[in-house]
């Protein structure tokens, strides 16, 4: 495709500069071969699908210049939240984008330099992995909160299983599965997309529709996410999020049943439910998470140092075996001090005279554990 993308283009040069010459300077005579010429021809679209840590511009020339859609995928969040796109400078601009995208609206920009860009029909999606450090940093802000972004994100955060993840041989039926999945993902990714007739850099999919049935599902949970948002709602403290839960919903019913069956035109109550049973399955990840964002990192080390002292069988300890052998965050005298004095604060712990002796030695700074 490059190649022939080349030739088609050295070509092109190569009959404009003719059609130059013979007119022997004749505008019109010029004017008119160049337009039965036709345009230049475009290059083919960038092959990466999938970008990791864009800025908002990078975003919009990749949808511009590249295909009409785009994945910001990256199981290090960090590379995202913590680079250009998240930025003091950024950070509203790329939380605006992000919601013009999910909206399905066109993006209007002027700038002096790059001119004006009007690019209808584009689409991106966004899954982020990050740890709970990166979490806190986004999900704490509150230009992203105020704006809507957040509450256009599905957001889940199961708990750890480490030390319960022991080998298991899989099932058969289990690489059956994986391979159905793979088979249907790839079918749906060669599919040729739906864009406008007359501009094939254009999405433009059907609008699918309900049944009559899931119409009336979706009616009922729409009303009940109305209820639940208002004073005294059990969705009052992710108000932004519940307003948006219904159209949630809808979203995922529509993936439900172009995934089952990619010619779809109609959603029916079944995959309408499914959407609704996993709605309510984020906006409790959000009242969960919510609650815990409220904990501070200091009161998150001192519960951690916390729970690796009760795991130990002597109850005193000193200041330099917390650093040294506890938790991971707190691997700094400054650190683990703090952590330990929250605990002492909180009547965990009980500081022990200067001097005692703990861990064969006299220690300046120790404390014993309160049963």
């Amino acid at each position: 495709m490059v190649d022939r993308f080349r030739a088609d283009l050295a070509a092109h040069k190569e009959a404009t500069e003719q059609i130059k010459k013979k007119a022997k300077g004749d505008r019109g005579l010029i004017r008119d071969n160049l337009l039965s010429l036709g345009s230049e021809p475009k290059p083919p679209p960038h092959p990466m699908l999938l970008i990791a840590d864009p800025t908002p511009e990078a975003l919009v020339l990749h949808l511009a210049e590249g295909r009409p859609w785009a994945g910001v995928f990256t199981a290090e969040g960090g590379v995202l939240i913590g680079g250009s796109a998240f930025n003091d400078e950024s950070r509203m601009r790329t939380g605006a984008l992000m919601n013009t995208l999910w909206d399905g609206d066109p993006i209007r920009r002027r700038r002096v330099l790059t001119g004006a860009t009007f690019l209808p029909g584009r689409r991106c999606s966004a899954h982020i992995m990050m740890q709970a450090v990166v979490a806190d940093r986004l999900f704490g802000d509150a230009t992203l909160d105020g704006i809507g972004m957040l509450a256009r994100v599905l957001l889940v955060a199961p708990e750890s299983t480490a030390g319960t993840r022991m080998f298991s041989t899989p099932p058969d039926a289990c690489r059956a599965t994986l391979d159905a999945y793979n088979d249907r993902l790839t079918q749906l990714l060669t599919r040729p997309p739906v864009t406008r007739p007359d501009a094939s850099d254009v999405l433009d999919p059907p609008a699918l529709t309900l049944t009559p049935e899931a119409e009336a599902l979706w009616i009922g949970f729409h009303d009940h996410a109305e209820r639940a948002i208002g004073d005294g709602g059990a969705w009052r403290p992710i108000r932004a999020f519940g307003a948006k839960a219904p159209e949630h919903a809808g979203r995922l019913a529509a993936v439900l049943a172009t995934y089952a069956d990619p010619d779809a035109m109609e959603i029916g109550a079944e995959h309408v439910a499914c959407g609704i049973a996993l709605a309510q399955h984020y906006a409790a990840e959000m009242m969960r998470l919510i609650g815990a964002a409220s904990v501070t990192p200091e009161l998150r080390q001192a519960a951690a140092l916390l729970r690796w002292w009760q795991d130990r069988r002597d109850p005193q300890c000193h200041l330099a075996q917390i650093y040294q052998t506890g938790p991971g965050a707190i691997r700094a005298a400054a650190a683990a001090r703090a952590a330990a004095a929250t605990l002492e604060d909180h009547g965990w712990l009980r500081r022990l005279p200067a001097g005692s002796e703990v861990d064969g030695a006299s220690r300046r700074e120790a404390w014993e554990l309160v049963a």
